[in-house]
């Protein structure tokens, strides 16, 4: 049964040329990954049905950074809407929910590839060392984001008791494990990034679906972020930013039209290509086919709308794909509107803001917030931060990074973080077809729900409150 499972598995997730190329090189009925080039394959498809870039969608509607208008709501999927109105469950008991299965599809191959490449014959594509690196990069990517969507926020005090997520290190597509605790899985993700971070180069890659060091290491520096490390946030910070791309300079793109939903000019086509990638996990759908999310009041109001290029160049007030009305919807972002929800240079310049910050590393923290804003603002425009006391700093590098990271997948993280800290708690608000709903900072609905069907086939696994 394992085989034919591999096999379906291979045949979907293999780029359509790769798939051909190893259907005319493999004989028929042997259709298994075994060699080290196999696997680098099969962490090369960044398609969507191989799920190895994919990104989460799901908390987009859940934060404080969206709207949706009264006249749009027909727009959105069942499971958007339910996101956004904080419904006990997203998900049917006879729906998937994408984002729990595709992460967990994302760590059956990097299990199956590492279970298995001891054994594999060397290729010449792709280095031994690059596939465990990879590997083990993609599984902790996965972990961090399983674990902070269906579990509490890490607390030193209590992730060692709270329920995690099932931490699945083979590759057996009939295992049934419990919940680890959400220490157990932080645990799993730093070995796996300790390790990469010792097998991948700093070389910048022909694809940014490949990760590099830089990659592993900010991810680290994201990873203790969210666990208050904020020494090793720091750390790994510096050391990310010291060999990654600087940020990119805004004041290269230009809109081709006045609309962007029709493209702009210098900014790439294929979302692995933008330039302040530094690991592209773009794949995947959300609940609103255009993506023209609406911006919520507040953090249409944290842009300057004058001088800003992330506002003037990805967020528009006219109607999809079109060219009249210019005032025809309320901000939302374009079509053309960046999507990686992997890694990026702007979150990692404003992740070392932050840490720096929090040890009341002042000019640091200033120097990585003003190196990133006078790329995101029109030349002659950007006036440096100057702000030392530290917790003015701090509020104002937590405004950049909502600026920033519109749709990048972690404000819903950042939220529950940010939770624990008095002075960060706060109520969110949501309005539908004339109905007001509210989500308090102590709700359990911060912790999503089990899909209803691994509970349903898994007795080992107990869901969360509701």
């Amino acid at each position: 049964m394992k085989h034919y499972i591999i096999l379906y598995m291979v045949i979907a997730l293999l780029g359509l040329t790769s798939c051909q190329d190893f259907l005319d090189e493999t004989p028929k009925g042997t259709l298994i990954p075994k060699t080290v080039n196999d696997f680098g394959m099969m962490l090369d498809n960044y398609d969507y049905d191989n799920c190895i870039s994919y990104g989460q969608f799901i908390t987009l509607m859940m934060t404080d950074d969206v709207t949706i208008p009264e006249d749009k709501s027909w727009k959105y999927s069942s499971w958007g809407i339910n996101g956004y109105t904080w419904e006990d469950f997203i998900y049917s008991s006879s729906e998937d929910d994408d984002c729990y299965n595709n992460f967990y599809h994302v760590i059956y191959i990097c299990n199956y590839i590492l279970n298995n490449l001891a054994d594999a014959p060397d290729g010449t594509k792709f280095t031994r060392e690059y596939v465990e690196g990879a590997a083990r990069f993609h599984r902790a990517f996965a972990y961090f984001s399983l674990v902070n969507l269906y579990a509490k926020h890490y607390d030193a005090s209590s992730a060692s008791k709270d329920p995690g997520v099932p931490l699945i290190l083979e590759a057996d597509p009939e295992l049934q494990l419990g919940r680890s605790t959400v220490q157990e899985v932080y645990d799993q993700i730093n070995k796996d990034l300790s390790i990469a971070k010792d097998l991948l180069s700093e070389e910048l890659p022909e694809y940014s679906f490949r990760p590099n060091k830089t990659a592993v290491l900010a991810l680290l520096a994201r990873v203790n972020l969210y666990k208050g490390n904020y020494e090793e946030c720091a750390g790994y910070a510096a050391k990310a930013m010291a060999i990654s791309p600087k940020p990119y300079d805004f004041n290269n793109y230009a809109l081709d039209d006045v609309n962007p939903d029709f493209g702009i000019n210098g900014f790439p086509f294929y979302g692995w290509e933008v330039q302040d990638v530094i690991c592209y996990k773009g794949s995947g759908y959300g609940p609103n086919d255009d993506q023209d999310y609406n911006l919520s009041d507040e953090l249409i109001q944290l842009f300057n709308k004058e001088t800003d290029l992330r506002w003037n160049i990805f967020v528009t007030t006219y109607p999809i794909f079109a060219g009249e009305e210019p005032e025809g919807d309320s901000p939302r972002t374009a079509f053309t509107f960046p999507n990686n929800r992997g890694l990026n240079v702007g979150e990692l310049y404003l992740t070392g803001a932050e840490a720096f910050a929090r040890l009341n590393r002042i000019d640091d923290a200033l120097s990585a917030l003003n190196d990133l804003g006078v790329k995101r603002h029109k030349i002659g425009t950007y006036s440096d931060v100057t702000e030392r006391d530290p917790a003015k700093l701090l509020a104002i590098i937590l405004d950049e990074r909502r600026r920033e990271c519109i749709q990048q997948g972690i404000r819903w993280f950042d939220l529950k973080r940010l939770n624990k800290e008095p002075r960060f708690r706060k109520t969110i608000i949501h309005t539908l077809d004339g109905e007001t709903f509210t989500l308090t900072p102590d709700d359990n609905h911060y912790v999503l729900p089990i899909p209803l069907f691994v509970i349903n086939n898994n007795p080992l696994i107990e869901q969360n409150p509701r």
